[in-house]
């Protein structure tokens, strides 16, 4: 192994340490992402992506794309020119190789981020919904009510469709959505909903 490492060129050599660090990094990142070891869901390039209501924000540039571009140019280097290629046509080739992995990480990010915002923007499937008054709504106020949101038992802001105060335990009935974490709620009394 030693004399094999001895017969590689300099050029190679930086490559091969590289790949290897770069691969370090980029593992360590991904686990971290998978156990949930970051503190923020989103892509942490040193910044938050920012969303106005409308939607992810592609981000080209960030923590895992430059490692993931790191990785995959250092490998392609390390094996084109361990192949016999010249250095420039190495370069170029582990370039494209390395710009390709930062969009496809990019685009994986930016999907992923998509897909845990359409689960978050699915409070409008509670409308119709019946539940109950989790924490009192004050009248005129907001407070939590305890209601199916897609399937699972959530606990949503909600104000009362009339501005009354309900108490919590009331039993309630999802009529609309004020915005993206309020819902508006009536109290079912007798058989069913006014």
């Amino acid at each position: 192994m030693e004399a094999w490492w001895e017969g590689l060129t300099p050029l190679i050599k930086g490559f091969a340490v590289a790949a290897v660090f770069f691969s370090i990094l980029f593992i360590w990142q991904f686990l971290g992402a998978l156990l949930g070891l970051h503190g923020d869901s989103h892509d942490d390039a040193g910044h938050a992506d920012h969303h106005d209501g409308d939607g992810a924000s592609f981000t080209l540039i960030s923590v895992r794309s430059v490692l993931a571009f790191g990785t995959l140019f250092s490998w392609a280097g390390t094996l084109y020119l361990m192949s016999g290629a010249g250095v420039i046509l190495a370069m170029i080739y582990s370039f494209i190789w390395g710009v390709a992995a930062m969009f496809l990480v990019s685009y994986v990010v930016f999907r992923l981020v998509q897909l845990q915002e359409t689960g978050t923007a699915s409070i409008w499937s509670a409308i119709g919904e019946e539940g109950f008054v989790y924490l009192n709504l004050p009248p005129e106020g907001v407070g939590k009510v305890r209601v199916m949101v897609s399937g699972v038992i959530s606990y949503v802001n909600a104000r009362s469709r009339k501005g009354e105060s309900l108490a919590a335990g009331t039993k309630i009935k999802v009529v609309g959505v004020i915005d993206d974490n309020t819902i508006e709620v009536e109290p079912i009394t007798g058989e069913g909903a006014n």
